[in-house]
């Protein structure tokens, strides 16, 4: 063999190994699976009302965020949690708190699509505050743009004052 053909034998041998590298199949552990994330799974499928469906799938958000640092399938499972029960806040409020601090441009994204989403109707009032209030909170923080802090918070005020006068007797 040439010095061209041992070179072009090496390459495919490298490329084969990598090949079989790649393509090996994946134990179940390396997909992430914890323990806790299968028990919180198996607690959304025996959920009875949307409520509770919605706070178990907020819960293995919660751990997917906590424990495996899984950001993106932490957050699908906050969107479906609050696309479970559209009118609970606490939807809203366990995604905050789990993404706030180490994932804020996401949470961000997220909050934006939660608003445009909703309708703007009085059960839906809470969801809608929440949401601008977080907006406004992550702006003034982490994001430091205080122009769009300032409006979200004008649009959290104006959230509660409409929920204020609907309320009153």
């Amino acid at each position: 063999m040439t010095g061209w053909q041992t070179a072009l034998a090496i390459a495919a041998l490298l490329f084969l190994g990598y090949l079989v590298v790649r393509l090996r199949p994946r134990r179940e552990r390396r997909a992430g699976l914890t323990d806790t994330v299968r028990a919180a799974r198996l607690r959304v499928l025996e959920a009875g009302t949307p409520r509770a469906r919605a706070e178990a799938l907020a819960a293995v958000g919660t751990i997917a965020a906590r424990e495996g640092a899984r950001w993106t399938s932490a957050a699908g499972y906050f969107l479906r949690a609050m696309n479970a029960d559209p009118t609970w806040p606490g939807g809203v409020q366990q995604t905050v708190a789990s993404l706030r601090r180490r994932r804020p441009r996401m949470l961000e994204k997220i909050l934006w699509r939660r608003l445009g989403a909703l309708p703007w109707d009085d059960a839906h009032r809470a969801v809608l505050r929440e949401a601008a209030a977080s907006l406004s909170a992550l702006y003034a923080k982490e994001l430091h743009d205080k122009h769009r802090a300032a409006a979200c918070a004008k649009l959290a005020e104006e959230l509660a004052r409409v929920d204020s006068c609907t309320v009153a007797p």
